[in-house]
């Protein structure tokens, strides 16, 4: 056998291996039968993959069950999430979430202001994740997935964009492998978090994150959608007709000039003459007049913007994280503006309440994601 053939029979058997683990992302239990039914594969090789995988640790054994054939039973296997562990870096304006994971627990997180974590370089950061990872004791460490806010090339590892937290071309990956000795993957952090919330994979959703300003990520069929240039779901640098407020992009009149956390704070002190934070003027929402008319604007712009992306791209369902979102009312205020923009009924809204917990999770799951299901 040729070197190539024998490298293509290793990739089949490695993209086999995945996709016998990937019917377990949802954490259900299932016997050898059903997973040579739901993957095609024969018994044999069904048989021998489950076999390798519960020596990797991946897969465990459960209870046996009846199948309905006379006295034949079946034994159920589980993934073992608990097994492994990664450590995940969610990089945002204000804070800088370290933490590491394993598939189902965030084990340990640390949360830091970001200015101040990288005050001195990456050395400091570079530290804690080797802290973190020193304790991921018995379980099988994957590496570290760093997740940043703007635009990153994955495949170099380095950052990308010109409006991001990082000057353009830096490696961060690499000197993050250099400083702590392990493998590191950079993703965008709204992608990374919108992969940390798939449960099967052949997801297909919609994430709209509000905060500093406002991300999108879009998963169809488990993929992450990223467009020609790596540029898809920039929902934020979409142009609101007759806004002409100037945006870190360059550009006038983007959504997120007219919405995003700061801009709320600077409305509602415009208006009022008091100085507070977005936190104390989405408190307000329920009882104070100004408040309300501004985020109900930002409300409505949002409505719109999200309900064309979503007649655009077909999302299963669209999710909104953070920000303005992170209060109940505001979000049953949100899903009013939806319908009264003439999106009622096109796509299921869902709020993701722990935002915090998707944050610590977001770069260990892209890990674990590329790593253990080849996705």
């Amino acid at each position: 056998m040729t070197r190539q053939g024998s490298r293509s029979l290793k990739q089949l058997r490695r993209g086999n291996k995945e996709s016998v683990l990937g019917l377990f992302m949802n954490g259900g239990e299932l016997s050898r039968v059903r997973i040579a039914a739901a993957t095609g594969l024969t018994s044999a090789s069904v048989t021998q993959l489950v076999r390798e995988l519960i020596g990797e640790g991946l897969l465990v054994e459960g209870d046996e069950v009846a199948t309905g054939g006379a006295g034949r039973r079946e034994t159920l296997l589980r993934f073992a999430g608990e097994s492994v562990a990664a450590v995940g870096v969610n990089i945002e304006r204000d804070r800088t979430h370290v933490s590491l994971c394993s598939w189902q627990e965030v084990l340990e997180e640390e949360i830091y202001p970001t200015k101040d974590l990288f005050a001195a370089g990456m050395d400091e950061l570079a530290e804690r994740i080797s802290a973190l990872a020193a304790k991921s004791s018995w379980r099988r460490f994957l590496g570290t997935g760093l997740a940043v806010a703007g635009q990153v090339d994955e495949v170099s590892g380095r950052t990308a964009g010109d409006y991001g937290l990082f000057v353009p071309g830096l490696p961060l990956a690499g000197e993050i492998a250099r400083l702590t000795g392990r493998e590191t993957l950079l993703v965008n952090n709204v992608r990374a978090q919108a992969r940390a919330l798939m449960s099967d994979p052949s997801d297909s959703f919609m994430l709209v994150k509000h905060g500093p300003g406002v991300g999108c990520a879009v998963i169809s069929e488990g993929v992450v959608v990223s467009g020609a240039n790596g540029k898809a779901g920039e929902l934020g640098h979409t142009v609101v007709p007759g806004e002409r407020g100037i945006c870190r992009c360059g550009r006038r009149g983007c959504l997120e000039t007219c919405v995003s956390e700061s801009r709320i704070s600077e409305l509602y002190e415009t208006k009022t003459g008091d100085k507070m934070s977005v936190q104390e003027v989405y408190a307000r929402y329920p009882s104070d007049e100004a408040a309300r008319e501004i985020v109900d604007g930002c409300l409505s712009k949002l409505a719109v913007a999200v309900g064309n992306a979503a007649l655009v791209l077909n999302p299963r369902k669209v999710l909104v994280t953070g920000g303005i979102f992170a209060r109940e009312e505001i979000f049953e205020a949100f899903a009013g503006a939806v319908r009264a923009a003439g999106f009622g009924g096109e796509f299921p809204l869902a709020r993701i309440g722990d935002e915090r917990r998707v944050k610590a999770f977001s770069g260990a799951r892209h890990v674990m994601l590329k790593k253990l299901f080849g996705m």
